[in-house]
């Protein structure tokens, strides 16, 4: 691959502390950033200190990825595709490309306005090319639909293909079928969850779209995907694109798609039990009307849990017994200040102390991330700054002397001690 010398420019961002980007959220912005770029043959792909190899990473991915997309959707992208890339998801959260928010569980964007690619390395490479790849679906969808701009959009010259098949097909393109995708889709199959078409929404268009685009592969071909693309060019409702490439509508679609899964998963149940059968459950969303109640550590004498959850709104740490599930104290309320501002939910491993009597964990402080380790008893907290870009999976020794946890730095990703 070839690329051309890279040439620095500078984008001096203002340091603002006041400006809500969205109910509640401030989008700080910490630093100076001295991008640079690459260009491989159809992409441009800028980076910062630090970020060189990432960048060189996402030609060759992204470039590959294009190859595919080129032949499976029969189409050539009309011009050049941007990336935007950040060391980690904290200097993530600072860009001004979007200007909404960017949360946890966020893991890339692509903006219709210049149909541009910003996505942080969060220190995983399987990951990152995923996202990469994910991400890469939507520019070329953007380019084939809408003519890489939001204009054909707003004047209506185009109708908007439904979030299901834009977030489904990006996730089936570039992660193809996972085992992670498979036990969500079994779990709303067998749980009799799994909607119809017409309302595949929020969490499940992504995994639910998956499996809608393997059963178009399976059934029909894979190139019966492309060909939907196409009809979907201009002003043409779905329901009209499908009939046209199946020769069905939404209802009996539905019907056979949700069939399919069925004769997948339902021989499963005879040989699984429920997990009532196996376990005791302590936590009951559906009861308190929450979503999260995660990463779990159980004490070293086993009689409590500590846990995140965001049943009072905010995500925050709180401790239970193991024996009956009684709320016994909220240990950390989160996201109301700079030291809390994200639990890492999503990769967070919390740990006891050997005694019991302390827990530590990692969260977004500010810029970085730090260590934390509250005491059980009096709540109070003491902080360890680190100079990384990222700090994850808390995991104490079992003398009590040290913490292990993953950080991340630049490009690399490794494992470090705090004595």
């Amino acid at each position: 691959m070839k690329f051309i010398r890279i040439i620095p420019f500078i984008i001096t961002f203002l340091l603002v502390s006041n400006l809500v980007y969205g109910f509640g959220k401030n989008k700080v912005q910490y630093k100076n950033f001295e991008w640079y770029f690459i260009q491989s043959r159809h992409f441009d792909i800028y980076f910062y200190e630090g970020g060189q190899e990432l960048a060189e990473f996402t030609a060759e991915v992204a470039e590959s990825a294009y190859v595919q997309l080129k032949r499976d959707f029969k189409f050539d992208i009309r011009e050049r595709i941007v990336f935007i890339l950040y060391n980690s998801h904290n200097d993530w959260q600072q860009t001004n490309v979007v200007i909404s928010y960017l949360e946890e569980g966020i893991g890339g964007v692509t903006e219709l306005y210049k149909n541009r690619i910003v996505v942080p390395f969060e220190g995983n490479y399987a990951q990152f090319r995923h996202v990469i790849h994910h991400e890469l679906v939507h520019a070329v969808m953007n380019d084939m639909l809408y003519g890489g701009s939001i204009q054909s959009l707003l004047v209506g010259e185009v109708s908007p293909a439904p979030i299901w098949f834009a977030e489904g097909l990006a996730e089936f393109q570039s992660n193809g079928w996972t085992t992670q995708i498979d036990m969500i889709v079994r779990d709303a199959v067998l749980n009799n969850y799994m909607p119809d078409l017409r309302n595949l929404q929020y969490y499940l268009v992504y995994q639910g779209g998956a499996s809608v685009f393997k059963y178009i592969a399976t059934t029909y071909g894979r190139g019966k995907i492309g060909e939907m693309m196409h009809k979907m060019r201009g002003k043409v409702s779905f329901e009209r694109v499908l009939r046209s490439a199946v020769g069905i509508g939404y209802e009996e679609f539905t019907h056979r798609w949700h069939r399919y899964l069925k004769r997948q998963y339902w021989p499963d149940i005879a040989d699984r039990k429920e997990p009532l059968e196996l376990g005791k459950q302590l936590t009951y969303h559906r009861r308190i009307q929450n979503f999260l109640n995660v990463s779990p550590t159980i004490s070293p004498n086993g009689d409590k849990i500590a846990f995140i959850s965001d049943r009072r709104g905010y995500q925050n740490i709180y401790l239970m017994s193991a024996i009956d599930g009684k709320l016994l104290k909220t240990l950390v309320k989160g996201q109301r200040s700079q030291s809390f501002e994200e639990l890492h939910f999503l990769r967070p491993g919390m740990s006891f102390s050997p005694d019991g009597k302390q827990v530590v964990f990692a969260a977004k402080n500010g810029p970085r991330d730090a260590i934390y380790v509250v005491n059980i008893k009096n709540k109070k907290v003491k902080k360890y700054d680190l100079d990384l870009d990222g700090a994850f999976t808390t995991s104490w020794s079992p003398d009590g002397e040290k913490i292990a946890f993953v950080g991340n730095k630049n490009e690399k990703s490794d494992l470090f001690v705090l004595h």
